[in-house]
């Protein structure tokens, strides 16, 4: 009911239709092959297996990768923009699809990201020895308080062959509940914003655009984070200022949220070709895939989300040395409790904070100092890879 009034709900509603429909010729594609299947609720868990999934396709180069999604965000995407066999839905959890699932796949690994927990999958993994591990994992302290759900959930856990978890308060839970194949990994996705940072990287355009000027980024950015655009630009400061502007939803209609906001005259987007970049103040970087390596231009950065479901990407910018400020909605991120923690970035809640904020970041020397304490995050939680690849290890599976 919810996919005929959502366009989104209906997009995964088709791609459970699809995987459903074609099981059968996805058992007969990988009839011989030899798998490792991650699975990842959307891009964003993807960013964080990433890295271990390109260390993986090296030292087995004889596999095929399968990638599955819960999001539409990432089914849709072609397999090469992944470097992947196959990128699939996934399907909705239950004994008998599981089954069919992995008895179509024969993975030898599977690797679930972050928090997706799925019963049957799991079950059915364990019941056919074969090695699964949790990356980049949390654990709900919050869930292992109620009773009723605890032992489910205790049990979820025991499925995995190895726990990786992000920090040390996930490492103390797990210990608690005895669980003794779990490592203090980090976060992966910083060896990936690493390598994004190491990555020889230019863009005319934007270079030309900034031509020396100091650089704020929106990045990841949505209606809500309008007005404190628009504070920026009546702020005298800020006037010699260049600003970027990128939206997380790249569509004409929320591109126009922009427009209608700001004066016209000051705006163009990076589609259009070249830029009249001598009297245009804000450039909107239309454009996927080009976020994460323009924060290399960046002086100060904002990152949106924090006044919706949760912040986005903020390993991004912080592997440059910027200094970052999101919304309120941040808690469920290691990464941005720790900025906030060590006064690496600033969480605001309305304008009045903004504009404290955006005061206190007028001296290029607190922005330098606060970039530093940020940038310490990605050296502190560098080497994932190096720490769980040696514990991976792959099942001699036979197929179907």
């Amino acid at each position: 009911m919810v996919a005929f009034l959502s366009g989104k709900w209906k997009s995964w509603l088709d791609g459970q239709y699809f995987i459903s429909s074609e099981i059968g010729n996805i058992s007969k594609q990988f009839a011989t092959a030899r798998c490792i299947w991650m699975h990842c609720a959307s891009l964003g868990e993807y960013e964080q297996g990433k890295p271990i999934l390109q260390a993986l396709k090296q030292k087995y180069p004889e596999h095929q990768v399968i990638l599955t999604f819960f999001s539409p965000s990432g089914f849709n995407m072609p397999g090469s923009f992944f470097q992947a066999d196959g990128v699939f839905p996934l399907w909705l959890d239950g004994r008998l699809v599981a089954k069919k699932w992995i008895q179509a796949i024969h993975p030898e690994m599977a690797i679930f990201v972050k928090q997706e927990l799925w019963y049957h999958y799991l079950t059915e993994l364990t019941c056919n020895k074969i090695p699964v591990y949790l990356v980049s994992g949390t654990i709900s302290a919050v869930l292992l308080k109620w009773p009723f759900y605890r032992p489910w959930y205790l049990r979820l856990l025991s499925c995995f062959s190895y726990l990786f978890v992000q920090n040390e308060k996930d490492l103390i839970l797990a210990r608690q509940f005895h669980f003794k194949k779990v490592m203090l990994a980090g976060n992966s996705r910083v060896d990936s914003v690493v390598k994004n940072r190491e990555t020889s990287w230019t863009n005319e355009s934007i270079a030309s655009f900034v031509a020396g000027h100091p650089v704020f980024i929106f990045g990841s950015s949505w209606p809500a984070d309008i007005p404190y655009l628009k504070q920026v630009l009546l702020d005298p400061f800020y006037e010699d200022w260049k600003i970027i502007w990128a939206p997380h939803d790249i569509s004409t209609k929320q591109i126009s949220f922009l427009m209608d906001a700001v004066d016209m005259k000051w705006v163009q987007r990076l589609s259009e070709g070249k830029l009249d970049a001598e009297y245009k103040k804000i450039l909107v970087l239309d454009t996927i895939g080009m976020l994460k390596y323009a924060y290399r231009y960046a002086d100060l950065v904002y990152v949106g989300g924090g006044f919706g479901k949760g912040i986005h990407n903020l390993l991004e910018p912080i592997v440059y040395q910027c200094p970052v400020i999101f919304g309120p909605n941040y808690k469920a991120f290691p990464e941005a409790v720790f900025l906030v923690e060590q006064k690496g970035g600033f969480c605001i809640k309305n304008l009045n904070q903004w504009q404290q904020i955006l005061y206190k970041l007028r001296d290029p020397q607190v922005r330098n100092h606060c970039g530093m304490i940020a940038s310490s995050y990605i050296a502190q939680n560098m080497g994932t890879i190096d720490k769980v690849l040696p514990l991976m290890t792959i099942a001699a599976v036979k197929n179907g």
